[in-house]
């Protein structure tokens, strides 16, 4: 279910209880704490460590309490305490959007629970892996089930405030199934019973839901109406005032009252900045720019965007920044700690790398000296081999961790620079979507002025001009919607299950990915003006095979950015005339997919050319690659797929990658 900010802020801090104190001692305390009490406690202690980062946005430190109490929950075997920490970890990754994590371990507390027959814990933990997670993944049927048995668990007890609670669940997802009587209905019953209860706050909420299903059904005139109940509500009990008074503002635009949409907005902001609501502060800028433009007050349209940019920046410059770092870091149970501390310095990353490949050269000195020494130590006593081989064992074991660092260090620079080609790939159609928006605008100006004026040829005119942006605007959409499922799709975690994949689309996609992912990283772009040249020459009858898409695409991703790179390398120093180009070519022969990645960069000297294939080589300068990229992509290209990847390079004019799948 598409939840508000607040709806959901609300629903972790009064469901599971997070306390909000910012106090640096209150942790200490808590750490102090740990030295003292039975396990059962310092598990609860654990927990209340990790609120007090979650709330100050450490999520590094506040993930790694978490898991620590549900580590100790599990050697005491302490139901009670496995299930506190399960439900923590559930609603911490679903408050990052982490669905997939936040169902694994809510579907594990679910288990406990229903085990225990706790019928508290049950309420608990279907409301939250049914009302929140399957409703925040679209998947409403299985939401409603949950719903459903919520629900005959609440009538047992009678419980009128719990009643309440289910009847505004039921309203909000029958909204998002489109069932709109249904969805009147539920909160109607509900917008009663908290009249009845005086619930000043749900009050005021439920009034804001109402006014959300009239804003689906464009009854603007109607959302309006909710928006100013709900305002009115919680300006008699003071809570969120800013946020219902910049609803109600974003209606008034809507309907082109744009006074009464400039009174409220101004509204929203005085009352946000006064009670340090960043969030609703911004909203209420955006708003007074897009007003201010509309009625021709330039000066304070831009006084309002320069504060929404300025504000917008500090917000993302550190939170956003911390979020994408956990995103990125994808933390497991079994392994989390390891992944931690790897992760939590990503400033000297690079400088860590560079030191764990030294560390792997004297390792495997290590390994030479103790086979020699194991093999004469053998000729003078059993047991001292026994001994060496058990601190050769030890050695293989921490050079294979090394190796599992490095390897998953490679594949989070691939989902970074991923990231960026997806977000300057999807920026097109939005501008075009905002650009055709603008003009339609203008253009039902003009339309009301030529119907004034009774001229009807040019009102025509002009409705065919909006009904060709709308078309454009649909469009456009429905574009930014494709790019947006496809690396869903592909960004998904998945099970190595192959599946029928378009190779033309898929090359094409990440073949702009790559494009401007390096775009994002190349300082060189903004300064001065160069071309990629990109062609593709597919094969329109190339039949779908079955491939694991997440590898194929880490493949192309691969030799794509190495393909950019070469050719950006290669016009720094060959100047103006240098027109530089990337091709992908798809074709089928003897039942096999051949796909041919070629660049006319600097190419592959002889010398190493036999070399780019083996781990941890690379010809990129220190600090700027692992060595890991090609290996990578011959072990999923040939173990993973049955298949062959081969270069024809010459020095100097380019090089050709070429990729053989079976059928």
């Amino acid at each position: 279910m598409k939840k508000s900010a607040i709806a959901l802020w609300v629903f972790i801090q009064l469901f599971f209880g997070l306390q909000i104190r910012a106090q640096k001692s209150a942790i200490d305390g808590l750490n102090a704490s740990l030295a003292t009490g039975n396990d059962t406690s310092k598990v609860k202690t654990f927990i209340r460590i990790g609120d007090e980062y979650n709330q100050k946005n450490n999520y590094e430190k506040a993930l790694s309490n978490y898991f620590s109490a549900l580590k100790l929950a599990e050697v005491i075997q302490n139901q009670e305490s496995q299930f506190l920490s399960l439900m923590k970890l559930s609603a911490f990754y679903e408050r990052l959007f982490k669905h997939e994590q936040a169902l694994e371990f809510g579907l594990r507390a679910q288990k406990i629970a229903e085990e225990q027959g706790n019928k508290q814990n049950m309420f608990d933990v279907f409301d939250l892996v049914g009302g929140l997670i399957y409703c925040n993944e679209g998947k409403y049927d299985v939401a409603i089930k949950y719903w459903d048995r919520m629900m005959k668990m609440v009538d047992e007890t009678g419980d009128k405030a719990k009643i309440l609670y289910m009847q505004t669940g039921y309203g909000n997802i029958y909204r998002e199934q489109n069932k709109f009587d249904k969805s009147i209905e539920m909160f109607s019953k509900a917008l009663k019973m908290a009249r009845e209860l005086g619930e000043k706050e749900n009050i005021s909420n439920i009034l804001n839901d109402i006014s959300l299903v009239y804003d689906i059904k464009t009854q603007y005139k109607k959302e309006l109406y909710y928006n100013l109940e709900a305002f009115k509500e919680a300006n008699r009990d003071n809570s969120y005032v800013e946020f219902y008074a910049g609803q109600a503002a974003n209606t008034y635009f809507k309907l082109n009252r744009y006074d009464e949409a400039l009174l409220y907005a101004k509204k929203s902001l005085a009352v946000s900045i006064q009670n340090k609501d960043m969030s609703s502060e911004l909203t209420a800028y955006w708003l007074l720019k897009k007003i201010y433009a509309v009625k021709n007050n330039y000066k304070e349209a831009y006084a309002a965007q320069a504060k929404y940019t300025a504000l917008n920046d500090s917000l993302n410059s550190a939170d956003v920044q911390n979020k994408m770092n956990l995103l990125k870091t994808g933390y497991d149970a079994e392994k989390q700690t390891k992944e931690i501390e790897f992760f939590q310095n990503k400033a000297s990353l690079q400088s860590k790398l560079k030191n764990v490949l030294i560390a792997a050269f004297i390792f495997l000195l290590i390994i030479i000296f103790l086979i020699a020494n194991g093999y004469r130590l053998k000729k003078k006593s059993e047991s001292n081999l026994s001994s060496k081989n058990n601190e050769l064992n030890q050695t293989i074991i921490t050079l294979k961790s090394t190796q599992t660092q490095l390897i998953q260090s490679e594949k989070m620079a691939s989902l970074g620079e991923l990231t960026a080609g997806i977000a300057h790939e999807i920026q097109n159609p939005l501008n075009f979507v905002n650009n055709f928006s603008e003009v339609n605008e203008e253009l039902i100006e003009e339309m009301e002025q030529e119907i004034e004026q009774g001229d009807l040829t040019e009102v025509k005119a002009i409705a065919i001009d909006i009904k060709e942006n709308s078309k454009k605007i649909n469009l456009h959409g429905k574009r930014a919607d494709a790019i947006v499922k496809s690396m869903l799709q592909h960004s998904k975690s998945g099970s190595g299950t192959k599946e029928l994949t378009d190779i033309n689309k898929l090359a094409d996609e990440y073949m702009r990915l790559a494009y401007h992912g390096l775009r994002g990283k190349e300082k060189i772009f903004n300064s001065v003006p160069i071309t990629i040249g990109m062609i593709t020459h597919f094969d329109p009858y190339l039949p779908k095979i079955a491939v694991v898409q997440q590898d194929i695409g880490r493949v192309l991703l691969n030799l794509f950015n190495n393909a950019f790179y070469a050719v950006n390398q290669k016009q720094k120093i060959a100047g103006g005339d240098y027109k530089p180009e990337v091709s992908v070519t798809t074709s089928t022969e003897n039942g096999q997919v051949i796909i041919k990645v070629k660049d006319n960069g600097a190419g592959i000297p002889d010398a190493i050319k036999d070399k780019i294939m083996q781990p941890f080589f690379t010809t990129k300068p220190t600090g700027q690659g692992t060595g890991l990229g090609l290996s990578l992509t011959y072990d999923m290209v040939v173990k993973g797929h049955g298949g062959s990847i081969a270069v024809d390079t010459k020095e100097g004019e380019g090089s050709e990658f070429i990729v053989i799948l079976p059928v």
